[in-house]
């Protein structure tokens, strides 16, 4: 036999072996989008262990980015999988709320639909226009696939009230009481003058300059806009501003609403007056009274744009703001805040399991100062606004949203001859309480600031337990000494560990058990006895 022939005949079987083999690589290194259920925190784990990447939280289940070799993994511990999508195609995908059975016009390619949950569709899209086969009314966020949700994103928090220390009434009754009909009605005409306010239209940004001139005459504000580009060509901007805080200026409460619009006819007529020009006002209106005040922490009001297309601009803000390490206690939105039907004067306060103690924290501020039911919601899968993207990114936020279908939501219209601006002035006096509820009026004595904590764990033969030592700057003015208080949960019912006032800037807290986590605050009294807010707060890690 000839040597040429022999070569021929061992490289057969060789190449093949070889094409094999590149194909199961191929295979095992190709990306997955799968639908995982249940959701809980034993399948965050799991995923987590077999290599996937938790994308999106729902109620019933989890968007996980995998790759095809993980999958046994995942099925051997017990969870049910579904591949929906492959993420190294050319596809975006999005999740849809509607209530409609065919949300969807026609059969073409280029836009796939499948029901993850009631009301809840998962959109993969390769048509760039497919928003024209949608049927209204819908609503849409778009799906960042890049990268995993933190984990603080997906961690059950207990439903239990927050012990507040009170406040003085005339800390917020004042700033409450200033809140103006006459101004929300004025502002939701001005918006809807603009005729359409959708996103990558002239009218939207024209609608842009004009919240930005309204944040730039306050006194006190800083006012800046914030460009995006989104859909890979589209820009447009958010519009902020900043009032500083004057103790922990590090920390942000956030107030947000959306000012762009859509309709049925969307480039030409998107009046949008519930949708969103009401909660835009509602900043507005909430910006020019806060402006005047001071707080302990700072307040931050942004005006965000293209949350009708996807999400874009809340996405773009949370996204840059955790990747600054951003120090944003509470975010509250306001989406549709002036329809409040025939049958009920209802705000619904929704969050997920991460922002519970924030929706207990507003109803309780807001309860006193106004006359419509406040209803808590806790569900995850309610993700067809802004608050979404912060939840994405870990920080706790909540939606206030009326709880009446709007039935000229999403058309032409949805103008303010509709709305009860009643309605409108009780939601945003109740956003406006807690949002300076939770950013401290200044008080008298001022709180300490710097407080850091540190933990160590001792083990023993029979037993371990952990020790946490806390220190701060001293507080400003005549400080006869401090509190220190301890909770189990973040911004939790605070137990106080302080008989008296110590003198010391620093604490011990001994026999701690080594599994739990715990945060504290340090309040300061001066020589009159006067207590003061509390400082920020600090997990028991936090500077380790």
């Amino acid at each position: 036999m000839k040597p040429w022939k022999m070569s021929r005949r061992c490289l057969a079987p060789i190449l093949i072996l070889a094409l094999v083999l590149a194909a199961q690589a191929v295979v095992g290194e190709n990306l997955l989008l799968l639908k995982v259920s249940p959701a809980s925190p034993r399948v965050v784990d799991a995923v987590a262990a077999a290599g996937g990447r938790v994308v999106q939280e729902l109620n019933t289940c989890l968007l996980v980015r995998a790759k095809a070799t993980d999958l046994p993994r995942l099925r051997g511990a017990g969870l049910a999988c579904e591949a929906v999508g492959d993420p190294d195609g050319d596809a975006s995908y999005f999740l849809m709320h509607s209530p409609l059975r065919a949300p969807v016009r026609g059969t073409e390619s280029g836009l796939v639909h499948l029901r993850l949950e009631e009301d809840v569709w998962l959109l993969v899209v390769r048509d760039p226009d497919f928003r024209s086969r949608l049927v209204q009314p819908f609503r849409l966020k778009a799906l960042w696939l890049d990268a995993a949700l933190p984990a603080a994103a997906r961690q059950p928090a207990p439903s239990r009230e927050r012990a507040l220390r009170p406040l003085q009434d005339n800390d917020i009754a004042p700033l409450v009481a200033a809140v103006s009909s006459d101004r929300l009605r004025a502002d939701i005409q001005s918006l809807q003058d603009f005729k359409t306010r959708f996103a990558s239209t002239a009218e939207c940004e024209a609608a842009g300059d004009f919240l930005l001139r309204r944040f730039q005459e306050l006194a006190g504000v800083q006012a800046y806009a914030d460009p995006f580009v989104f859909e890979s060509h589209y820009a447009s901007r958010n519009i902020v501003a900043v009032i500083p805080g004057q103790t922990d200026p590090g920390q942000v409460v956030l107030a947000c609403a959306h000012y762009d619009s859509t309709s049925n006819n969307r480039y030409v007529a998107a009046p949008g007056a519930d949708d969103n020009a009401s909660g835009t006002a509602a900043i507005l209106e909430m910006t020019r009274i806060l402006a005047g005040a001071k707080f302990d922490f700072t307040i931050t009001l942004l005006c965000v744009s293209a949350e009708e297309w996807g999400l874009y601009g809340s996405a773009h803000y949370a996204r840059q703001a955790r990747a600054q390490g951003a120090d944003i206690i509470a975010v509250v939105n306001l989406d549709m805040i002036a329809f409040p039907g025939t049958l009920k004067r209802e705000l619904d306060v929704i969050g997920n399991y991460n922002s519970t103690w924030l929706a207990d924290r507003f109803i309780t501020a807001a309860a006193p100062y106004v006359g419509i039911r406040l209803d808590k919601v806790i569900n995850s899968s309610l993700t067809w606004s802004d608050h979404s993207s912060f939840w994405d990114q870990g920080y706790p936020a909540l939606c206030g949203i009326e709880d009446s279908i709007n039935p000229y939501y999403h058309r032409t219209t949805d103008t303010l001859d509709k709305l009860d601006l009643g309605f409108a002035l009780d939601a945003t006096r109740g956003a406006l309480a807690a949002v300076a509820d939770l950013a401290q009026p200044l008080s008298m004595p001022a709180p300490p600031s710097g407080l850091r904590a540190r933990s160590q764990v001792s083990f023993s033969l029979f037993l371990s337990r952990k020790t946490v030592y806390l220190d701060w700057h001293a507080a400003a003015g005549t400080i006869a000494g401090y509190h220190v208080y301890r909770a189990t949960e973040p911004h939790g019912a605070y137990a106080r560990l302080t008989g008296q006032p110590i003198a010391a800037r620093a604490f011990t807290d001994f026999f701690l058990l080594p599994d739990q986590a715990y945060y504290y605050v340090v309040t300061a009294v001066d020589s009159e006895g006067r207590e003061s807010n509390y400082s920020q707060e600090v997990r028991d890690d936090q500077d380790n």
